[in-house]
């Protein structure tokens, strides 16, 4: 007798999923038998009449800041800031009403505004009471702190840093990459302090649960210091959610592994260390000289039509270094021989090595080093965001994964749009690494994009950027790609190997929706794991 059949359902089955109407049984935590509509399902102690809705493997998201997410998900929100003064007054306010020691704001985006300047340490301090204010960029790449906030988290240490931001000496409160994910740490651990072991596993476990409920059953966060592991693996071992991660350096979940105490274990997934060669707004970029131009007068001309000059002052503080006939962007944080004996020395004791490598330089060092350091360690590069022919097809001669986010489109494809890149550089080029036989891998980034999954694979089909622009169509990927990358492909990117579909004597992982996943109305309507639902909506 099966445990369970369910009727009357569309599903995607298969190793590499195709919709079909008909059936599914499942018997002792696996799929043990499959139909079309015509074939008489067998019996079960439950039936479910799907009633048309369909059903997808589950989702598989291998990198989710899961950490981070839950702890954002218990701040304020700043995504809706326009400005400088919307910031101050939000301050004032939260000062006013809340006596806590930090007050900490998420998904602010200074770029995005009119006039893209944040507020100053001194404009924080003033507008708080001296309170400590720490803000995060919606990239968790930056953030800007008040000067209480600074002097508790000893910025100053860092002054001659690229990545802390002066003017006439002082500071301004604007830090980047290593710097801010150090403060950042520092931040979570008193936030993690202040709530208390049981509330933050209780904060936890809602984010946990929040995965599961836009069907993802395996999550893979790619930075866990070695501070909140144990909290992570109390996680794993108390809720259905498969969660693994990777390991970091000292300063942070954007610092790179090989300088902290190491980690023991690793969840639901193999040894990983996580390696950041460039930042996220300072991404390394390699450029030729017609490209730098057209950008640089199509900001100039974006200017002039919106009568503001702030794009044309970014594009000035940019530091680019010109060398073999072509412009090179100064984000890389690391020199091709140090890189090399990174991941060299990580190799020795980690089975992956996930490397954040987003602008189309980083991505060609990485691949070089690669190859340069001779490790077979199995290498998963994050997000390849911005890249040329040659990126792909060394990503395709070299064998490496790619996990990219195509919910980053909507929002970022205006500024891969503004930067008016050509056919040789493509923000996301998604059915190009495709194409090219590339082993991709989708995934959230969240809590620095979207969530959820269904959202992320119509972003890949559709390509709509802010204003229903449609950003290089030629692109755009098919449905079936878009899901055999969330689903099937998914699990290469945590533990190296693929994950099985809906095929009978494979564990019983899937989803039900209540519509087709590219219909924009459709939302999980229950997650199952090994046949058991996890999830009710």
């Amino acid at each position: 007798m099966n445990d369970l059949v369910m009727t009357n359902v569309v599903v995607w089955a298969g190793a590499r999923p195709k919709p079909q109407l008909g059936w599914l049984a499942v018997k002792n935590g696996k799929f043990s038998a499959l139909g079309v509509q015509r074939d008489r399902p067998p019996e079960a102690r439950e039936v479910i009449d799907g009633e048309g809705r369909t059903v997808l493997p589950s989702f598989v998201d291998c990198h989710s800041h899961l950490a981070a997410g839950a702890i954002a998900s218990i701040c304020r929100s700043g995504a809706a800031f326009k400005s400088k003064e919307d910031v101050l007054r939000a301050v004032e306010t939260a000062a006013r009403e809340d006596g806590s020691d930090w007050l900490v704001f998420f998904y602010m985006d200074w770029n995005g505004w009119d006039i893209p300047v944040p507020p100053t340490a001194a404009e924080l301090e003033e507008a708080s009471g001296g309170r400590k204010i720490f803000i995060a960029c919606e990239s968790l790449h930056r953030g800007v702190l008040s000067e209480r906030a600074l002097q508790a988290l000893n910025v100053s240490k860092y002054r001659h840093s690229d990545f802390v931001e002066t003017r006439r000496g002082t500071l301004t409160g604007v830090v980047w990459e290593e710097v801010f994910s150090s403060c950042m740490k520092q931040v979570f651990d008193a936030l993690i302090l202040a709530m208390g072991k049981d509330q933050f596993k209780d904060v936890l476990q809602a984010e946990a649960n929040r995965h599961l409920a836009y069907g993802i059953t395996d999550v893979h966060d790619p930075g866990v210091t070695y501070e909140l592991s144990g909290h992570m693996m109390a996680l794993n071992q108390e809720n259905p959610l498969r969660i693994s991660w990777s390991e970091i350096g000292t300063m942070g979940p954007f610092s790179s592994a090989g300088d902290g105490q190491p980690l023991e274990y690793f969840g639901n997934g193999p040894s990983s260390a996580k390696v950041f060669t460039d930042g996220a707004h300072r991404c390394a970029l390699c450029i030729d000289a017609s490209q730098a131009l057209r950008m640089t007068v199509g900001t100039i001309g974006d200017a002039i039509k919106g009568r503001n000059l702030y794009p044309v002052r970014q594009v000035l503080e940019e530091k680019f270094s010109f060398k073999r006939g072509e412009f090179y962007r100064d984000g890389a944080l690391f020199e091709p021989e140090q890189l090399t004996e990174k991941l060299r020395r990580l190799s020795e004791s980690h089975e992956r090595i996930k490397i954040h490598a987003l602008g189309n330089h980083a991505v060609d060092m990485t691949c070089e080093c690669v190859i340069e350091s001779g490790i077979t360690t199995t290498v998963c590069i994050e997000h390849a965001t911005i890249l040329d022919d040659k990126n792909i097809e060394k990503l395709a001669k070299y064998g490496l994964q790619v996990s990219a986010q195509p919910g980053f489109l909507p929002h970022y494809g205006v500024q891969f749009s503004s930067m008016r890149l050509n056919r040789r550089y493509r923000g996301l080029p998604l059915k190009s690494l495709l194409d090219a036989d590339v082993k991709l891998i989708m995934s959230s980034d969240y809590p620095c994009g979207p969530l959820n999954p269904l959202h992320n694979m119509r972003c890949a089909v559709e390509r709509i950027i802010k204003g229903g622009v449609v950003y290089l169509e030629n692109e755009s990927v098919s449905q079936e790609d878009a899901v055999y990358a969330y689903t099937i492909a998914g699990s290469a990117g945590i533990t190296g190997q693929k994950k099985a579909g809906i095929e009978v004597n494979k564990p019983a992982d899937f989803i039900l929706l209540s519509g087709g996943p590219f219909e924009h109305s459709t939302t999980v309507n229950s997650t199952w794991i090994s046949g058991e639902k996890v999830y009710q909506k």
